[in-house]
């Protein structure tokens, strides 16, 4: 064995209750085994979906791993490449980026590893990396989005597959992969965690991407709650049962735009068989005091 690697003890199937389904993917009578592994012969995973890193998180994980140490072991595979000098070996990161980057801040030499040559390939890898990531729920709203995306086109998976592996269902599945549809500077406002992901998916029911900018200034504004963008969204939609014509449906549209902007809030339009209503929407009171100076002057 290599004196990079130590061999520290067994974890049976400790896996299981990280990998749905690991049963079906690996022999039961594979039994795994923890090496401590030199921290500079890890490499980082190229196919991590987590892109962004909690830096106060993970100072405080490095204090934490100073004082008791690495107490679960990060998932790596076995590589050996031709060096001038002969054969190199180092190992790929597959799962635990956040606990190797700490590690490193920490100044550890060593670090706990599982080494499992089975995930050789990259879509193994991935898959790896994504359920843990989503099973800790440390990726954002659309680093989970982009990296079901990334299963489904770049490894020909359905909804249904992706659900199974990940332990979802297909609908939430699915609903993440529609965020993605969002303008690029609402996206980048829901992976900062400034943008709900309940106003993200409130959201994507206007599919006119002028009206989803506007709602969109109204939410930041602290004005809208996801339900009152779903109510916005669903009166802006003809129902079966309504008579406006479409050009009607765009002038109510078009005058709640107006009184808006006017009044400085959200402004909803209300179509009933009886006529309808205004319903403007205020946050405090302040807000009201100014809306009814701008009414009566």
């Amino acid at each position: 064995m290599s004196n990079n690697v130590k061999k520290m003890f067994g974890l049976g199937k400790g896996l299981e209750s990280l990998i749905p389904g690991s049963k079906q993917m690996h022999p039961e009578s594979q039994k795994e085994n923890v090496f401590y592994v030199e921290i500079n012969k890890i490499r980082p995973n190229p196919d991590q979906p987590r892109q962004d890193f909690d830096q106060d998180g993970i100072k405080e994980l490095s204090m934490s791993i100073r004082k008791y140490g690495v107490l679960q072991p990060l998932l790596v595979s076995k590589v050996e490449e031709e060096g001038l000098r002969g054969r190199n070996v180092y190992y790929q990161l597959i799962a635990g980026e956040r606990r190797l980057k700490a590690s490193k801040l920490a100044g550890i030499p060593n670090v706990p590893v599982v080494i499992r040559d089975d995930f050789v390939t990259k879509g193994a890898k991935l898959e790896v990396a994504l359920v843990e990531n989503v099973q800790r729920k440390d990726l954002n709203p659309i680093e989970e989005a982009e990296a079901y995306d990334r299963l489904a086109k770049e490894f020909s998976l359905t909804q249904n597959d992706i659900a199974q592996k990940v332990g979802k269902s297909r609908e939430v599945v699915a609903n993440a992969i529609r965020l993605l549809a969002l303008p690029k500077d609402i996206k980048e406002s829901l992976r900062g965690g400034v943008l709900s992901r309940a106003h993200a998916r409130a959201l994507l029911a206007f599919g006119d991407e002028t009206k989803q900018r506007e709602v969109y200034g109204h939410i930041m504004g602290g004005r809208l709650s996801s339900k009152d963008v779903e109510q916005m969204a669903s009166s802006s939609k003809p129902s079966k049962k309504s008579k406006l014509s479409v050009q009607e449906m765009n002038r109510f549209q078009n005058l709640e735009k107006n009184l808006g902007e006017m009044l400085k809030v959200p402004v909803l339009i209300r179509s009933t068989d009886k006529g309808g209503h205004i319903v403007i929407k205020f946050a405090t009171l302040q807000e009201l005091n100014k809306v009814a100076k701008r009414i009566i002057d």
